[in-house]
């Protein structure tokens, strides 16, 4: 996703003023559970079940934006859950932001401690240990995610080895030429690999949500190790209206 350029009060021609600048983006980074789960299926029986039989459930979300839908978390389930989320830059959305945002919707977590930010690149890591998670969730973040195997395999292993991970990932984009409608392309001795053909061979599979697809995944180490990236494009360099990053693998043997 490419940075933001208004993160200050800069006169700067191409800089908003800060108020009018977090404005402008809430609508498309401050979706919260009831559109997570539009796109990721239900996530509050998930994280309900895993209460049921242990004290904290510890909850990801990669690209978290704003943070409206862990701040709902928080203040659902108070200090029975802890959570995290990943911008990649500081404006994306930061704690002196969560906190505004919070206040804005009457969102009271109580004495629960805020969900914890780190900023990071998902396609080059994630910055967490091994074992971590017990759910890691996304929407609308996957598209700009580039190495989108890598971000798989980066969150299969930082889930614990019971842990579930719910991403919102259309396999074909709506509206694109064939030639990148897909944003995770394989190919396999001259042949083209459908994602969801692969994700099978591990089986996992895209399932259905209100509002498209999503991956639903636990742990699996075998997972990506036979395939090489090979390239990426950026759709917004060829096109004004076109989004997100295409990635092209190679399998090997």
């Amino acid at each position: 996703m490419p940075p933001d350029r208004a993160d200050d009060d800069s006169p700067h021609p191409l800089r908003l003023p800060r108020e009018e600048h977090y404005r402008a983006k809430l609508a498309h980074r401050a979706r919260g559970v009831q559109d997570l789960e539009q796109r990721v299926g239900d996530v509050t029986a998930e994280i309900d079940a895993r209460l049921a039989r242990q004290d904290v459930v510890r909850v990801l979300e990669l690209g978290c934006g704003y943070g409206t839908a862990l701040l709902e978390l928080r203040a659902r389930y108070g200090r029975r859950i802890e959570l995290h989320g990943v911008n990649r830059e500081h404006g994306d959305g930061n704690l002196t932001i969560l906190q505004r945002n919070a206040a804005e919707r009457g969102l009271d977590g109580g004495d629960a401690p805020w969900p914890a930010i780190a900023y990071a690149d998902v396609a080059q890591g994630l910055p967490f240990a091994d074992d971590r998670f017990d759910l890691i969730v996304s929407q609308v973040a996957w598209l700009y995610f580039g190495n989108k195997i890598g971000v798989i395999r980066e969150a299969m292993r930082v889930l614990r080895d019971d842990g579930l991970a719910k991403i919102d990932a259309d396999e074909v984009r709506a509206g694109l030429p064939a030639e990148y409608a897909r944003l995770v392309e394989i190919w396999q001795d001259g042949v083209l690999v459908p994602f969801g053909e692969y994700l099978r061979r591990f089986g996992m599979a895209l399932a259905d949500a209100p509002e498209g697809h999503y991956l639903q995944f636990g742990k699996s180490i075998a997972f990506g190790r036979d395939l090489v990236p090979v390239a990426q494009i950026d759709l917004s360099a060829l096109h004004e209206h076109w989004d997100g990053v295409k990635c092209v693998y190679r399998g090997l043997g």
